[in-house]
């Protein structure tokens, strides 16, 4: 069964003084209309089955985004190999230009 939820001038006020705003008394009115519908409508999620739903922090099940492609997971270049081919290091590090 639906149920409506129906904020007052009050609420409004209440909510404006929260938020530190001022009102005027026409963006009171539409407030209270807009607020009125937006709770109506996630109040319509409460109907929602969601009894054998798992929660999950992800939309997806994935539990590794890497392929799967035979190569054993370690790194193809140690540190030295990979720099030594440079012509400018430091500390074991590629060297370049300052990019700001």
């Amino acid at each position: 069964m639906k149920k409506t939820v129906n904020l007052s001038k009050e609420d409004i006020l209440h909510l404006a003084q929260l938020a530190n705003l001022k009102l005027s008394e026409k963006e009171v009115i539409t407030f209270q209309k807009q607020l009125t519908e937006t709770l109506d409508y996630v109040e319509n999620l409460n109907e929602l089955n969601i009894k054998d739903i798992t929660p999950t922090n992800y939309s997806t099940d994935i539990k590794n985004c890497t392929f799967d492609d035979g190569t054993v997971c370690e790194r193809m270049f140690s540190q030295e190999e990979a720099l030594e081919n440079t012509n400018e290091k430091k500390n074991s590090y590629f060297v370049v230009k300052r990019i700001m």
